[in-house]
Formats: structure tokens, C-alpha cells, sequence
């Protein structure tokens, strides 16, 4: 059944309905042993089971998070793989995968015509909204979802992108922005680097991307014996 579902979840959001019939029956054959059983013979803490065995659950797929984790790949294909012909498409993706997908992947700049300035992890590791939170929010959407370092560094066009009151603070952040921005040297004809850093390899893993959805949760010393 999960092999049915990984299928969709890597195209679709499933709906909470859609999730929660497909758990209700999980539980009845972890429970049971059958598809269908009366209410009250299923008293499982649910979102316990349906944790990394590590972490004191049944090692069962979180379905949310499994759908989460499986979408993000396309985000990092379009990233890494910009000259397929799907990725003109708009993706629709939920919050939670957008999030992911921001704190995972960091990038080495080349000639910067394929990291977005305003929203990438490409300064230090960081993004310019964690850098200079004062200075993002006052940038339009339309400007921070495509405008790449290479256009925003040209002849300092970065700056006319800044819409708002000249405050001292707004002032201060620009001056340390273009601090840290004065030591990224484009090179021309050579690719930006995108680095999936919840792997060693550097490449996206859903497997990497489900366990990080874990984060914060407690580990439970004896799971081996599970």
C-alpha cells in the first residue's frame, strides 16, 4: 500500500481526508490484521507509531511528512536540472515543502545566473532574509522570486529593488550587505553550484529529507531491538 502511495505523493498534496482514510486503514492491519475494524479495536497513538523506529516509533511512513519529503525534488530538479523542458512549468507546493527546500540547499555562486539573490542560501551560507531581514521585506515578490545574482549584482541593480523609507536601520543593513557582497566574484561560464546539505553526497535523498522532518524529536536509546 505505501508503494501505491509514494507513487502519488510525489506528484500530489494529498488531502487531510485522503491521508487520514489511508492511516485509518494502516492502523487496522497493524492492529487487526485486516483492512476494516470496528471503532475502539485501533487505540494506537498514531503520530508516535509513525515515527523513525529511532525515535521510539514502529519505523511506519508519516504520510504527511512522506509526501513533503518526496516534493521537494522537484524543487531541487528545477534547481540543479534548469534545462528540462518540464521546468517552465509553475509548481504549486505548500509551505512546508518551500521550507524544507529553502534550509536544505545551499549554493556555490559561478556566474549567478542560476540562484535567485533575494532567496537563495548563497552568502555565507545564509539568505539575504536572514541576513538582512528589514532590507527582504521590503522587496516586492515579483522582484525576490526572479531576479538572479548575476541581474541583481549588475551595476549594483540589487538596490533598485528596495522599495520603502531610508531609515537608519534600512541604511545600516544595506551598508553591511554590501559588505559581505563585495567579496562574490562572478565567473562567467561557470555553473552555480547547488549543494543538498542534509546528505554527505551533496545530492537530494528523500530519505535525508524525511528524517530532517523529525528534527527536535526525542531518540530512544533500545530501537535496535525493535
Amino acid at each position: 500500500m505505501v508503494a501505491t502511495i509514494i507513487y502519488h505523493a510525489m506528484a500530489l498534496d494529498l488531502p487531510p481526508w485522503a491521508i487520514k482514510a489511508m492511516e485509518k486503514i494502516m492502523r487496522n492491519y497493524i492492529w487487526r490484521g485486516r483492512k476494516e475494524a470496528n471503532g475502539g479495536h485501533c487505540m494506537i497513538a498514531w503520530p508516535k507509531v509513525a515515527r523513525p523506529k529511532e525515535l521510539g516509533g514502529l519505523g511506519v511512513a508519516d504520510l504527511k511528512r512522506l509526501g513533503c519529503a518526496l516534493r521537494v525534488r522537484w524543487l531541487w530538479l528545477k534547481k540543479t536540472e534548469p534545462d528540462k523542458p518540464w521546468t517552465s512549468f509553475a509548481l504549486q507546493m505548500d509551505s512546508w515543502v518551500e521550507a524544507l527546500f529553502s534550509m536544505a540547499v545551499t549554493t556555490e555562486v559561478g556566474d549567478g545566473t542560476n540562484t535567485l539573490f533575494w532567496k537563495d542560501r548563497w552568502l555565507l551560507g545564509q539568505r539575504i532574509e536572514d541576513l538582512a531581514p528589514l532590507i527582504f521585506s521590503m522587496v516586492p515578490k515579483r522582484i525576490a522570486n526572479k531576479r538572479t545574482v548575476a541581474k541583481a549584482l549588475h551595476n549594483f541593480r540589487w538596490t533598485g529593488g528596495i522599495h520603502g523609507e531610508a531609515t537608519p536601520q534600512v541604511i545600516g543593513q544595506v551598508l553591511q550587505l554590501c559588505n559581505i557582497i563585495s567579496d562574490t566574484h562572478l565567473q562567467i561560464g561557470v555553473q552555480d553550484t547547488h549543494i543538498w546539505r542534509l546528505s554527505s553526497s551533496g545530492q537530494y535523498t528523500a530519505q535525508s529529507a524525511y528524517e530532517t522532518l523529525f528534527q527536535g524529536s526525542t531518540s530512544f536509546g533500545p530501537w535496535e531491538k525493535i
